[in-house]
């Protein structure tokens, strides 16, 4: 049921495969201002994610049917271990930058399309029945698998003939690897059991969510690609 939702969104993904902001990272031509950008926005993004895997699980406890109430307990403990996974993977990849940087996310504006992203999902999965919630937030998963493997795959074609930081290279690897393909399908087997009891209607909904969150991915990238600000708001004297 989980594929149905990235066939819906197959050609979106294809072009975000080549997006300038991903190339730019393989070849090395991406200015580290525009990193910078990416993985503070990023790790605002992450904060607000983690709360929607919480509450996730938390309506998971009403919502999901339990004719095999151990297999439930199972999805709802393993939404809740997504949570502390992305904060001891990503995010600790994050604090690491910031580190290497000398900043912090505390001193961080969430910038115009990160908090579209952050208040679409949020809002989808506050309000929304859990299996809409869940494909709100599939895509976070598994278009960043997608475009790691891509990623990975034209840096090995490239080999040494460009250089690029050692940062990117950490963040490739990571989205690349064998540990996040795993969290990655553990959360799809999840979509997967709670698609197949939904309705058409429901199932329309969760492919609506999962479109329009690709389309808020690409975004993302395209915020960092610009440098996207908030306008400035000043009376005319």
């Amino acid at each position: 049921m989980a594929q149905s939702l990235w066939n819906a969104a197959a050609d979106l993904i294809k072009v975000t495969e080549k997006h300038p902001f991903l190339t730019a990272m393989i070849d090395g031509s991406l200015p580290v201002d525009n990193f910078r950008y990416y993985v503070v926005q990023d790790a605002l993004y992450l904060n607000d994610f983690c709360t929607c895997l919480e509450i996730l699980a938390s309506k998971m406890q009403l919502e999901m049917k339990d004719d095999d109430s151990t297999y439930k307990e199972a999805c709802i403990q393993r939404v809740n271990e997504l949570s502390g996974v992305i904060d001891e993977a990503e995010k600790e990849l994050h604090r690491s930058y910031f580190t290497t940087w000398g900043i912090s996310e505390s001193d961080a504006t969430a910038m115009p399309n990160t908090v579209l992203y952050t208040s679409y999902m949020m809002k989808v999965v506050s309000t929304r029945p859990i299996a809409e919630g869940m494909a709100a937030i599939l895509p976070c998963f598994w278009v960043y698998m997608h475009v790691g493997k891509c990623m990975l795959k034209l840096r090995e074609e490239l080999g040494t003939s460009v250089q690029r930081s050692a940062q990117l290279d950490e963040w490739i690897d990571m989205y690349a690897g064998e540990e996040y393909e795993k969290e990655v399908e553990s959360f799809i087997m999840i979509v997967d059991k709670v698609a197949k009891e939904v309705d058409e209607e429901t199932l329309s909904k969760m492919k609506e969510h999962f479109v329009m969150c690709c389309k808020l991915e690409y975004m993302f990238w395209t915020q960092a690609q610009t440098l996207m600000r908030w306008p400035e708001f000043r009376l005319e004297e």
